[in-house]
């Protein structure tokens, strides 16, 4: 069984560099139980191609981008389809705040701190499309709102 204590971090900042990844089928990456992950700019469109382990529990989930290129791959994806199993804390930033549906949270999860960075409205725009009541994410302790995520 996979542990990734340490965490699994990828950037890449351009699109050629993950092209042979788009290519494979969603969930086929086996990460097993990740601690920490954080991907940013074209990185985070591998994050459907990952497969969590049905137990995973995350201390920490940041997804960061700057660009709507690099949000696309996860855009095309169904509403709650990318498992990421319980989550501690959830730190997107720009165009990841509208892929916040896409993410399946566990049923029973508490998360200690979510924060929501948008800069601009584009940032938002995807998420202002979701159904009321639409996203779960659990339990909130400590919510943060930066700029354009206020709305």
């Amino acid at each position: 069984e996979n542990v990734m204590e340490e965490g699994l971090r990828l950037d890449a900042d351009k699109a050629e560099q993950i092209t042979e990844v788009l290519k494979t089928e969603n969930n086929c990456i086996w990460v097993g139980k990740v601690q920490k992950l954080n991907l940013r700019s074209y990185a985070i469109g591998i994050l459907p191609k990952l497969r969590m382990h049905e137990e995973n529990v995350m201390e920490w989930l940041v997804l960061d981008a700057d660009k709507t290129e690099d949000v696309a791959e996860i855009l095309k994806t169904e509403n709650n389809s990318i498992w990421v199993g319980k989550v501690k804390r959830l730190e997107l930033y720009g165009y990841t705040v509208g892929i916040l549906p896409k993410l399946r949270i566990h049923e029973d999860n508490v998360l200690d701190v979510l924060e929501l960075y948008a800069d601009r409205s584009g940032d938002v725009a995807e998420i202002l499309k979701t159904e009321n009541n639409s996203i779960w994410v659990g339990k909130v302790k400590r919510l943060v709102l930066d700029g354009y995520a206020v709305y």
